[in-house]
């Protein structure tokens, strides 16, 4: 018969998330791999197969770094290289925080996994040798984790970021880490008082849809139309967020 074990002699396993992560990623990654022949290209089509050069009126954002010929959504260095190539300066990337540490350009988890999209350190690099651009951060996952990863990476480029907001508690921790431009975006946010905030508070802009262009007036800042490929000529739009209009 075998003696049974003391406590002293029996040793416990103990499973916790940080032992657990690397494998869930790989799992995740495995996963997405299998997807990659046929998911990422599937999406977000069609892109642009011509530009539309507008003259006067606002000033144009690309989204999602611009449309591709092939699609949009793309949010890549091939992307904003085209984009600036037709002369837009000011671009709109979607971003999402993943585990240690990393953010990655794209707009959902389908995108995460496509080779054509960009890391933020490409992002990074791709505004430092181009000094006239301007990017404006739109964060999936938690937008202040994010952003705070942005800042650490990137100290030298705050004043060429920024950042969208939808909480009115963002602000005061974004303008603290350096990014004096922030912009509510209305169309994400759940703040029942947005307008009051908007209107006593220095944000850079207000983004908002065509749904809220009844509300313009009562908006006290630039407003930035999320219209996609409509061409504005309203009073007081700052600017629109475009796939395929381009400056004439």
């Amino acid at each position: 018969m075998h003696a049974r074990a003391t406590p002293a002699q029996t040793k416990r396993i103990r499973i916790t998330w940080a032992k657990l992560r690397p494998w869930a990623l790989g799992a995740l990654l495995a996963g997405g791999l299998v997807q990659l022949p046929f998911a990422p290209a599937r999406r977000h089509q069609p892109g642009c197969p011509t530009y539309i050069p507008v003259s006067g009126g606002p000033a144009l954002i690309a989204h999602a770094a611009g449309g591709l010929p092939g699609r949009t959504y793309a949010n890549s260095i091939a992307a904003l290289n085209l984009s600036y190539s037709h002369g837009l300066r000011m671009f709109e990337m979607d971003f999402h925080e993943l585990p240690f540490g990393i953010v990655r350009a794209g707009h959902d988890g389908y995108d995460l996994w496509d080779p054509r999209g960009a890391m933020l350190s490409d992002v990074v690099a791709w505004l430092r040798a181009h000094p006239d651009a301007r990017l404006i951060t739109d964060f999936k996952t938690d937008n202040v984790s994010g952003l705070r990863r942005v800042a650490e990476m990137a100290p030298d480029l705050r004043g060429h970021i920024y950042p969208f907001i939808y909480a009115a508690k963002e602000y005061a921790p974004v303008r603290a880490m350096g990014f004096e431009r922030p912009i509510f975006a209305i169309y994400q946010t759940h703040e029942k008082n947005w307008l009051d905030f908007v209107n006593s508070h220095p944000v850079y802009a207000v983004a908002i849809t065509q749904d809220y262009e009844p509300t313009m007036d009562r908006i006290h800042r630039p407003v930035i139309l999320h219209t996609i490929d409509t061409p504005v000529y309203a009073r007081n739009a700052m600017a629109v967020i475009t796939n395929c209009l381009v400056p004439r």
